[in-house]
């Protein structure tokens, strides 16, 4: 099975689980009240629907110049001129992620943790390269 489809497969187990993208919030704001305070007032439910097309577009950045600039347009509206977002964010978020992953994915295995930080390389960095 090829790193995308390891991925793939994950992603869907998570997704059963209805509190999946809650779970991660909760994960995500504990590792720094900074993160909890930038999404304060925030519907989550749109939140929601933001970060699963954040995920899908992160998922296409190595194949696709239309996902990469969506990408570079949320790192600019992430970074300093924007909500105020750090580079090194963004590797708090990726590790919040795959905690909730490994919650989430009854599989769950290094295999995994692996594919979903690979899948998720080169979309990370386009936005830390547009955050600074």
């Amino acid at each position: 099975m090829d790193t995308h489809e390891i991925f793939n497969n994950s992603y869907a187990r998570c997704q059963r689980n209805k509190q999946f993208f809650f779970i991660f919030y909760h994960h995500f704001w504990q590792k720094d009240q900074r993160f909890k305070n930038i999404f304060n007032g925030v519907d989550l439910e749109r939140q929601v629907k933001m970060l699963k097309l954040s995920i899908a577009m992160i998922m296409l950045a190595s194949s696709s110049e239309q996902a990469r600039e969506g990408l570079r347009r949320f790192g600019k509206a992430h970074g300093p001129d924007g909500i105020g977002v750090r580079p090194d964010d963004f590797e708090v978020w990726l590790d919040s992620l795959i905690e909730t992953v490994q919650i989430c994915d009854p599989k769950f295995n290094d295999e995994i943790a692996m594919a979903w930080r690979q899948c998720f390389k080169e979309g990370i960095a386009i936005m830390k390269e547009e955050c600074l």
